[in-house]
């Protein structure tokens, strides 16, 4: 096989490298481009781009949405880092201890940031009520993510925000999705994302009424 179809072949849950896992085509070169240089850095040299590893055009939609906010995170890493520039406060439970020690050594200086490491998944959906209050946003781009889901509407604020990751990739979590906002104004976004050389789905769910 030469690099050519390497490149484009897909694997068992997309067409070719091009499709979302739900079947979106997404051509887009300057998208592409950037998710390869920074999955070339990421493999090759460590270094991770300091952007959420959600869709490009996911993170376009919510950038000017998210400052001053409260937002809750289900899953750390880069979003961490890059929420913490804009938000009032961020809340990250984590499973990985690697990664938990990872962003707490990034975030330490920060005051608005605050890790939670929970390994069991009792105590990791358990997080968000143990932080107290209710959120502005709610991140889930973590372990048991259906689960997470149905948690999102008691810990919002009116009008609130729920991000959900890959929901390409889970077909009863994006229905889960609509099941319990449909009521709500949900965009499903299709395209590359940093450090991941295929494209992805990312949902965001916007003024989620409580």
């Amino acid at each position: 096989m030469n690099a050519i179809a390497r490149l484009i072949k897909g694997d068992r849950s997309r067409k070719t490298r091009f499709h979302t896992s739900n079947g979106y085509l997404c051509l887009h070169p300057a998208e592409f481009l950037r998710a390869f240089a920074t999955t070339i850095a990421r493999i090759g040299t460590k270094k991770y781009s300091y952007a959420p590893w959600l869709v490009y055009s996911a993170t376009a939609h919510i950038a000017p949405l998210v400052s001053g906010r409260r937002i809750f995170e289900f899953g750390s890493g880069m979003s961490t880092l890059w929420f913490a520039e804009r938000c009032r406060e961020v809340i990250s439970v984590e499973s990985n201890p690697e990664w938990y020690s990872d962003i707490v050594a990034h975030t330490r200086k920060r005051d608005n940031v605050q890790m939670i490491y929970e390994d069991s998944k009792p105590e990791y959906l358990a997080a968000i009520s143990q932080a107290g209050g209710k959120f502005d946003i709610i991140l889930i781009d973590g372990l048991y993510r259906r689960d997470c889901v149905e948690l999102v509407r008691s810990h919002l604020n009116p009008n609130g925000m729920a991000i959900v990751d890959n929901t390409d990739a889970d077909r009863d979590l994006s229905k889960t999705v609509k099941n319990l906002f449909g009521d709500s104004q949900i965009l499903p976004f299709h395209g590359w994302a940093p450090g991941i050389l295929h494209p992805n789905e990312t949902t965001v769910v916007q003024n989620i009424p409580i």
